[in-house]
């Protein structure tokens, strides 16, 4: 899943139950895709409430279920995973430096935010390792004191470390948040979900 202020993304067909507990849980609304018949929408899909960044292989009636909703949505030409290659908010995008600048370009106009490229904490897949909103940033534990203060800084929220599904660096892949809630994998600990709600709660 991937979500904005706005949507929730979730794949089609997706169970009942989860689309209600995600639709509840950050107070949006739920918007069923694939991309290019692949149900990985947190990890193809970068968004904010402006804006979507999918992959080149996405296909156009995909592009335009996100237009159709009211975002601007553009493909990448080169085959990036822009979930995992991008990390945003509506501020600011941190992007992987292997990102040619002209890609980085049309990421900002399109997420209407100003464009950072850098790894963090030795990845450059800055997106598939951190969580952002609105409110806070889930940034994974290698991440030094002196790159959460750069992305506090970038993003205009506080920022703190932590890790989800006992132990995983891959932030994204057991974190879907908004400026409203968060779902978080079921296999993190106690002490995993209470380092996402302190990160991500204003």
């Amino acid at each position: 899943m991937k979500a904005s202020n706005k949507h929730v993304l979730l794949p089609k067909h997706s169970n009942k139950q989860l689309v209600e507990l995600a639709e509840r849980t950050l107070c949006t609304q739920p918007l069923e895709l694939f991309v290019n018949q692949s149900n990985l929408l947190g990890i193809l899909i970068a968004m904010n409430d402006s804006g979507c960044i999918l992959p080149a292989f996405a296909e156009k009636s995909e592009v335009d279920i996100l237009k159709k909703a009211g975002y601007n949505a553009v493909c990448l030409e080169k085959a990036f995973a822009a979930g995992n290659n991008i990390l945003c908010n509506n501020k600011a995008a941190l992007v992987n430096p292997q990102v040619p600048k002209v890609e980085a370009k049309k990421i900002g106009e399109t997420l209407n935010v100003e464009v950072f490229q850098q790894p963090i904490s030795g990845f450059a897949t800055v997106g598939s390792t951190n969580v952002v909103t609105d409110k806070g940033l889930l940034a994974c534990n290698e991440t030094t004191e002196v790159e959460l203060k750069y992305l506090e800084k970038i993003f205009g929220v506080q920022a703190a470390v932590g890790s989800v599904n006992m132990g995983s660096v891959f932030n994204s892949l057991g974190v879907i948040a908004n400026a409203k809630g968060a779902l978080v994998g079921e296999n993190s600990s106690g002490f995993e979900v209470q380092r996402v709600f302190q990160a991500l709660s204003d």
